[in-house]
């Protein structure tokens, strides 16, 4: 009995389904890039239940005769390409005549589409066709996908919440939209409209639609490149950031691509001015030659390789280098005067508080702090990368509160400052020994224990703000916050929906009034934004490390002694001094007898 045999149709087809249709958002990738094949000007999306009930694509692209409408449900059937040297010239979205067939396998699919001449209908429920008939209809092609995976349990049984569905779908669609910013996008859910663009060619009206006008003002235009590669689109300000490289797209002739190298060139240059957890946010299109990428190294086409890809980043690199030069030389992360944060009405508190101002030394170039302990220090303008759009709220309150009132600990051990080194490290002795002391990593434990004090200890009744802080994000971040809105209320931010890109927050703890509030809202929903899965009691530890970082001054700052003094005393007033929130050292310690053996003094 022979053991090898050819396997049918329905089965080849729901075994390609697995590799091209994961999920609804794979669906709306394949039909929507086979409507840009198809020369399509308008395409609108409609979506019910994340995808799970129904997916409908509409274009006004060349559409179908009768015959191709029939020919397109057979494997390997595709208009895109006709022998092998077409693979190493690619210029299509789709190729491989795969994804129809495999749609049509694994849920009710509808065709109805009209070439200019005749309208045709092929209906195909779970792989067997049921109708085929012509049909008036508009020039163009709508496809109806219905009841994904309900004849493939074990595929149907992974899939996420409505909401993180959609979200796959509406990431991968505002990709596309930014790809081809002359073709009119229009996306809804469940009846309601999330986004809408116009088709007018202007790259920069997309990324107004995607991010708000906000990030759309902060955008700077790049145009360069060399004969082999050209260069085009936008990058963000230095102060305009995102916690994720995700906002980071590259598009290779208007395809969506990732390409490791590309998104490497961006992060290199950004790297100068951003700390560790910051990206910009980029949109470049990359127009080369398409015998130099090669498309064809994943199923999803999402993944390409360049045959110069070392000379792809450098040109990179040196564009985007040269717009952002221009800007200020000196990269201010608390600036001198802060520009209207929120303000308390406590009575150490002053408006001009300057802050720190962080740049390359001169050799008398130092930088002052209060004389005041860290601790007492209650206002701080961490404006870089804010999403928060309202910059003049007034938080009132009558009850005072102050980190003053929060417990102190007696210093553990005095340590006297003597001096630094490379802007970096404090030197400083006491009857024991030497201490070798990074500043960085000090002032790191020092705001952590700071804010989780003030989050224990102070008064956590709510207080109404004057005027709502006003926050925007794309609406697939939206979809991910509308499943977290309870973590945020149990730390004390209410979110009230304001449209699909925006939310209003009206009240907020008075024991926010020991930080910048617009600083902690954004870290907290950043933490949501990156991470699937947290807790509250995670929630508010990660805001408050990140917090901590960023309230920080970071390698190569020049300190006075007396600054250098008042970091030493209150790392020492730290429950634990001697780590930073990354568990490395804070201080190294060198004992008489340590340092005389360095010398040799001793053995």
């Amino acid at each position: 009995m022979n053991r090898i045999h050819q396997l049918d149709a329905d089965t080849a087809n729901k075994i390609a389904a697995g590799e091209v249709v994961e999920r609804p958002a794979n669906v709306i990738k394949e039909l929507v890039e086979n409507s840009i094949d198809a020369k399509a000007s308008k395409i609108d999306v409609l979506v019910t239940e994340g995808g799970m009930e129904s997916m409908i694509i509409i274009d006004d692209g060349i559409g179908m005769s009768h015959d191709d409408a029939l020919m397109c449900f057979s494997r390997h059937a595709t208009s895109k390409i006709r022998d092998d040297h077409d693979l190493f010239n690619i210029t299509t979205l789709g190729f491989r005549g795969e994804a129809i067939p495999s749609i049509a396998s694994i849920a009710k699919f509808s065709l109805e589409t009209n070439d200019g001449h005749e309208g045709s209908q092929v209906i195909y429920e779970f792989g067997k066709r049921t109708k085929v008939s012509y049909l008036d209809c508009p020039q163009g092609t709508k496809i109806t996908v219905e009841k994904i995976f309900q004849n493939v349990p074990a595929r149907l049984k992974y899939m996420k919440s409505v909401n993180a569905e959609f979200g796959a779908i509406y990431t991968y669609l505002e990709r596309l939209a930014l790809a081809h910013s002359e073709i009119a996008f229009s996306l809804s859910h469940n009846g309601r409209e999330i986004f809408r663009t116009n088709g007018s060619g202007q790259l920069l009206e997309v990324i107004a639609v995607i991010y708000g006008m906000n990030v759309a003002k902060n955008m700077i235009a790049v145009e360069f490149g060399n004969e082999e590669f050209s260069i085009s689109g936008y990058v963000s300000n230095r102060e305009t950031t995102r916690a994720s490289k995700n906002h980071i797209i590259t598009l290779v002739n208007h395809r969506y691509v990732k390409n490791k190298k590309s998104i490497d060139a961006i992060n290199d240059v950004y790297r100068q001015y951003l700390s560790d957890k910051r990206f910009p946010i980029a949109v470049i299109n990359i127009e080369v030659d398409p015998y130099l990428v090669d498309v064809n190294v994943h199923p999803a086409k999402l993944e390409v390789r360049f045959s110069k890809e070392q000379e792809l980043h450098d040109i990179i690199t040196k564009g985007i280098n040269e717009v952002l030069k221009p800007q200020d030389a000196i990269q201010v992360i608390h600036e001198e005067k802060p520009a209207q944060p929120f303000t308390f009405q406590a009575d150490h508190v002053q408006e001009d508080d300057a802050g720190f101002v962080f740049k390359e030394p001169e050799k008398e170039d130092v930088i002052e702090l209060n004389d005041e302990p860290v601790y007492d220090q209650m206002t701080f303008d961490l404006r870089e990368d804010s999403k928060i759009t309202d910059d003049h709220a007034n938080y009132q309150t009558e009850k005072k509160t102050s980190l003053n009132d929060l417990p102190k600990n007696p210093i553990k051990e005095k340590i006297y400052a003597k001096g630094q080194v490379r802007g970096s490290y404090i030197i400083g002795e006491n009857e024991r020994g030497m201490y070798l002391v990074d500043q960085h990593a000090a002032l790191t434990r020092i705001y952590y224990e700071k804010y989780k004090n003030a989050y224990r200890h102070l008064d956590k009744t709510m207080q109404p703000l004057t005027v709502p802080v006003t926050l925007e994000y794309t609406p697939s971040e939206f979809m991910r916050l509308e499943e977290h809105k309870n973590e945020l209320k149990a730390v004390g931010i209410e979110l009230e929906a304001m449209g699909p890109h925006t939310y209003y927050v009206r009240e907020l703890p008075m024991w926010m009034d020991t930080i910048d509030p617009t600083t902690f809202i954004d870290r907290m929903i950043e933490q949501i934004l990156s991470n699937q899965q947290l807790d509250v009691v995670e929630l508010m530890e990660e805001a408050i490390k990140s917090l901590a970082e960023s309230a920080s001054v970071k390698e190569n700052t020049y300190l006075s002694q007396a600054d250098m003094q008042v970091i030493l005393d209150d790392l020492m007033r730290c429950d634990n001094p001697y780590v930073d929130i990354k568990s490395h050292p804070t201080f190294v310690f060198y004992s008489d007898y340590e340092l005389e053996k360095l010398f040799k003094k001793v053995n």
